[in-house]
């Protein structure tokens, strides 16, 4: 169960900020409440996902296989941290996953650290950054430097007056659950996906 709050600012400005807690198995299933504010949905909604709907994602095997995280994260370091930071709201990886994910940030080209890095929830931890070639755009992936399991992610542009954050994700809890807290009433009513993935 992984615990969320993501901050976007759009094109023209605008403000959303989103809190999610999410839950996945590794069958594939999964569920969460949401809650949005101020645009453009204000207000909480609610998924769920049966036994494989998530299949697609490759999120159980993601962890697993180092080569397989290779794969799924991208060859790109600004790809490769915006997956990691993907799967982070999906899963709370176990020490030999948070160990892949280690070995891949280590072997990828182009990262930078930063060690003693602040997230918007006061933790230092161990950033990673890189920064695409025309230098317009930087991820910075923040991790707990004991255990390296991601903590913050942001997307920031480079503007007149430095760095500016787009999308900020902070990651508030995780945890290991053994069943879901929530799921649709049985009275049959569909529940609607918004297969907003990025969200």
């Amino acid at each position: 169960m992984v615990h969320h709050r993501a901050w976007y600012v759009a094109d023209g400005g605008e403000h959303t900020t989103r809190d999610v807690v999410r839950w996945y198995r590794d069958d594939d299933s999964g569920a969460e409440p949401a809650s949005e504010h101020p645009a453009p949905r204000p207000g909480e909604a609610r998924d769920f996902w049966l036994v494989g709907d998530l299949h697609y994602y490759n999120l159980a095997d993601a962890v697993r296989s180092g080569d397989f995280l290779r794969t799924r994260a991208g060859s790109q370091p600004m790809e490769a941290l915006t997956n990691l930071a993907f799967l982070s709201r999906w899963r709370s990886p176990r020490r030999t996953g948070r160990i892949l994910t280690a070995q891949l940030l280590a072997d990828t080209p182009g990262l930078t650290a930063y060690p003693h890095t602040v997230d918007r929830a006061g933790r230092t931890g161990i950033a990673v950054a890189a920064i695409n070639g025309g230098g317009r755009e930087r991820c910075l992936l923040i991790l707990h430097p004991s255990t390296g399991e991601v903590r913050a992610y942001e997307l920031a542009a480079r503007t007149a007056t430095g760095w500016q954050a787009r999308i900020y994700l902070l990651l508030l809890t995780r945890t290991h659950v053994e069943r879901r807290w929530w799921e649709p009433s049985a009275d049959g009513a569909p529940c609607p996906h918004r297969n907003r993935i990025g969200g």
